[in-house]
């Protein structure tokens, strides 16, 4: 796939999102469908790279997605060009790692003035990212694997097609099972906030 099909692929992504979010009975994702709807759609492709977690997981994740994921056609195609980065956070003392992330879209002002970013997430399996938080509010739809996920006092189970919000602030974590997690994520409002680990919650984060 070359680097031109990322960018037609993105605007047919956006929109299967947009859908979704209307369609969902969660009140936070419906407002979110608007925003995804303002990105522009001539957003140029970025550079493909790899990291470890991409390299290793990415088309084991992406051979799990339902055939039936309204998002799992676009994402399948996009994910393996996207500009992956090791997401270590870069504080090995609490996350030694075991995660990639993707951005595929970066602060766009939306139609309230409320930036957004939007990329993907890798989690290798049996991998505990411990609880963190963040000023961004933030959410996930869920293409494929399956983990334990906490926000703040509540604990559940996951898998493909589930859609999680975490709102500013929230603590969350998540453990994944026997196979890699694969998701889109998206970010608003404070993009630029805190980033901190539930275990020291005085020290910043680097966000990247």
């Amino acid at each position: 796939m070359s680097r031109e099909s990322t960018s037609e692929y993105l605007p047919q992504l956006l929109a299967r999102m947009a859908q979704f979010c209307a369609d969902s009975a969660d009140s936070a994702f419906q407002s979110l469908a608007s925003q995804i709807r303002a990105i522009p759609t001539d957003i140029p492709s970025p550079t493909p790279t790899t990291c470890p977690t991409m390299i290793q997981c990415l088309e084991r994740a992406t051979a799990q997605i339902p055939v039936d994921h309204e998002l799992g056609p676009q994402v399948a195609l996009i994910a393996p060009q996207a500009p992956w980065h090791e997401a270590s956070r870069g504080v090995p003392e609490f996350f030694p790692g075991g995660y990639g992330a993707a951005y595929l879209v970066n602060e766009v002002s939306a139609p309230i003035d409320d930036p957004i970013r939007l990329g993907l997430l890798l989690q290798q399996d049996h991998i505990a990212y411990p609880g963190h938080a963040h000023d961004a509010e933030e959410f996930y739809f869920i293409l494929s694997g399956q983990a334990r996920w906490r926000i703040d006092d509540g604990e559940f189970d996951i898998s493909a097609g589930d859609l999680i919000h975490h709102p500013p602030a929230a603590i969350h974590a998540m453990e994944t099972a026997k196979e890699p997690l694969l998701a889109v994520w998206v970010w608003r409002g404070q993009l630029d906030g805190r980033f901190w680990y539930e275990s020291d919650p005085a020290i910043d984060c680097p966000r990247g």
